[in-house]
């Protein structure tokens, strides 16, 4: 891997091997990137997927959601267009909002392929458990940033890497899905290239602000 994919930084060095997957790191985010050489087919991750159990009634799952839901809430109004941008199959946080009174649309590049929403602007973008399947994350927050308007945000939740956990162990590195993987530097530094404010309401969650 000679660039990193998050920030478009060249300074990337080998990371590990580990059944027989390759990762590197970027010395400048801090991103770990699966090798591209070890992605799994299109066939393949929508099979994963499908395994997913996105059950809205399922209180734990629900209150899952609701950690990325509850600190946007009074950050929105009923007027105000939204996104969920990786919704997957069941669209389950999309279906709280609207529940709850608010406008939002769905897109997911597998399940809800609609490139309309690319020449349209929201005033809100949701990104639950999906920036780490992003297998070119730079171009992935260049769109989001392009159908932001000012003022508004994009509310992401995926979890961080913790450098006091092995890396090997972890069940997050461990889904063959997941293909890149965060820590705050690496927000700061998404943020930074594209003019985006950092908020961290809780653990594993991060508010962007497009100024």
């Amino acid at each position: 891997m000679e660039i990193c994919t998050v920030c478009k930084n060249n300074n990337v060095i080998f990371y590990a091997e580990i059944e027989k997957m390759l990762y590197w790191e970027c010395q400048v985010c801090e991103a770990k990137l699966l090798d591209s050489k070890n992605f799994i087919t299109f066939d393949a991750e929508k099979k994963h997927y499908l395994k997913h159990n996105n059950n809205i009634d399922d209180s734990a799952y629900r209150n899952f959601l609701l950690r990325l839901v509850n600190p946007i809430k009074d950050k929105i109004s009923n007027q105000d267009l939204g996104l969920d941008y990786g919704c997957g199959y069941a669209p389950a946080l999309a279906h709280i909002l609207i529940q709850d009174g608010f406008k939002i649309q769905l897109y997911d590049p597998i399940f809800f392929p609609d490139n309309s929403i690319f020449l349209r602007k929201f005033n809100f973008i949701t990104c639950s458990e999906a920036v780490e399947h992003f297998f070119n994350p730079y171009e992935e927050f260049k769109k989001i940033d392009s159908i932001l308007l000012k003022n508004s945000f994009l509310a992401v939740m995926t979890s961080f890497m913790d450098k006091r956990n092995s890396f090997e162990k972890w069940h997050y590195r461990r889904d063959p899905t997941h293909v890149v993987f965060y820590t705050q530097k690496t927000f700061e530094i998404i943020a930074y290239q594209r003019n985006w404010l950092t908020d961290y309401p809780e653990k594993d969650i991060v508010i962007l602000k497009k100024q």
